[in-house]
């Protein structure tokens, strides 16, 4: 049996500790910047929410029509969802797994969805994540992902650029707000990162 990566056995007490103490994440309805991203029609296709959590965007966009995944660590997040779309009649593959293993999802998507993973991942783990996002997400698809601007969690535009550069293109990066149910949320950055065919260069 393959022993659990230091790092995510850390994030998977950190994220276990969170549910039970009640997550600042849980705001019982979608990020306001997702569902922005769907009315600028910038989310279609089929589309992942990874580390979806309780997965209310994810929850949001089947309401809308369009085929999605959610995944996370977290077997109680996941259960919970799993109840809450059957209670809003919602047809969603939500499963547990891990974000830096997609690829054994054994599907591919058109848009992805981070909302505050990003920032859990500490920088050596970073590109691995990046390499996982590229192994699902189609070239020309979108990942759009919103995470801390500020505090010891946060990760500034240029660690971003580096962490995406063969193979993908940063289209932008812009100041955004994640909400919390501390009514004060948390500044936040809003990245949209497009995947290159295998043709093309961050330099085209």
């Amino acid at each position: 049996m393959r022993r659990e990566h230091e790092g995510a056995a850390v994030r998977r007490e950190f994220f276990r500790s969170a549910y039970l103490l009640g997550a600042p994440w849980d705001i019982g309805r979608p990020q306001r910047a997702f569902v922005q991203l769907w009315e600028a029609g910038a989310i279609s296709g089929e589309v992942l929410d990874v580390g979806c959590g309780f997965a209310e965007n994810a929850l949001f966009l089947a309401a809308k029509g369009l085929p999605v995944c959610g995944v996370d660590m977290m077997e109680p997040a996941i259960q919970r969802a799993r109840e809450t779309a059957s209670l809003r009649g919602l047809d969603v593959d939500l499963r547990v797994g891990n974000a830096l293993e997609l690829a054994t999802l054994g599907r591919r998507f058109d848009t992805i969805l981070d909302s505050a993973l990003l920032h859990v991942f500490e920088p050596g783990d970073r590109p691995a994540f990046a390499a996982s996002l590229a192994s699902v997400l189609r070239p020309g698809g979108h990942y759009h992902a919103l995470y801390f601007r500020d505090g010891p969690r946060a990760v500034p535009p240029e660690a971003v650029s580096a962490t995406f550069g063969e193979g993908w293109r940063v289209k932008s990066i812009q100041e955004a707000h994640y909400e919390q149910t501390d009514p004060e949320g948390a500044q936040a950055w809003l990245a949209t990162i497009e995947r290159l065919p295998p043709s093309s260069s961050t330099e085209d």
